[in-house]
């Protein structure tokens, strides 16, 4: 694939994948609390491509600052774990909870459309030392960086945490932000991948809840 052929596959990629959450929530009445957070994390979308081309230079400066790997953000990384996360919301889900319920069916929507994203877009994972490149569409590991499964998830999570039970919202939230930054000092995602994921996160959580209520309802 050229680069100007993989340069139009992700700007179409990416045009989807901020126009969707209108689409998907068009036949929903939006509260105007989730309408500014809907627009924050559009916003999240846009700032994430922005960073794209300074990638390698953030990705240096925060690793420096941090001081690099070590067994803390491997600890954060681990807890943030996308299956353990949905494994602990399907046997929720299964013992009749709401929240279990809600927060399965945030994390498969997220899931689906992280994946999608991972594979179509096909970008280097720090680790493989090659910078923040596109190779385009790939099932290699190595080359889905784009964007971050573990944050995504987090924000999900957090999203879902925020709506059943308020007063714990904020460390909901700061807590995927700890899982966002432990990606990048693990040498799993630049930055770029961390800020979008999050953005994505909360979306499709919150789109989950919204057709969730709305099938209560009906």
């Amino acid at each position: 694939m050229s680069r100007v052929h993989r340069r139009a596959f992700l700007t179409a990629l990416i045009i989807i994948c901020m126009l969707a959450p209108y689409g998907a929530a068009a036949s929903y009445t939006i509260r105007l609390d989730e309408k500014v957070g809907f627009a924050a994390a559009q916003a999240g979308l846009a700032l994430g491509l922005m960073l794209i081309p300074r990638d390698q230079e953030l990705y240096d400066g925060i690793r420096e600052a941090l001081g690099g790997e070590g067994i803390l953000w491997k600890g954060i990384s681990l807890a943030g774990e996308p299956a353990a996360a949905l494994a602990a919301a399907g046997i929720l889900a299964l013992n009749g909870s709401e929240f279990g319920r809600d927060l399965t069916w945030a994390l498969l929507m997220n899931g689906a459309a992280t994946m999608a994203l991972k594979v179509g877009i096909g970008m280097a994972r720090p680790e493989l030392g090659l910078g923040p490149v596109f190779i385009g569409p790939s099932l290699e590991g190595e080359y889905q960086a784009f964007p971050s499964g573990h944050t995504s998830s987090a924000f999900a999570t957090a999203t879902v945490v925020a709506e059943h039970y308020p007063a714990y919202g904020p460390w909901a939230y700061l807590a995927a932000g700890l899982v966002g930054l432990s990606r990048i000092m693990e040498e799993k995602h630049w930055p770029s991948n961390v800020v979008f994921g999050a953005g994505l996160g909360y979306l499709t959580a919150r789109i989950a809840l919204e057709m969730g209520t709305n099938w209560e309802e009906e």
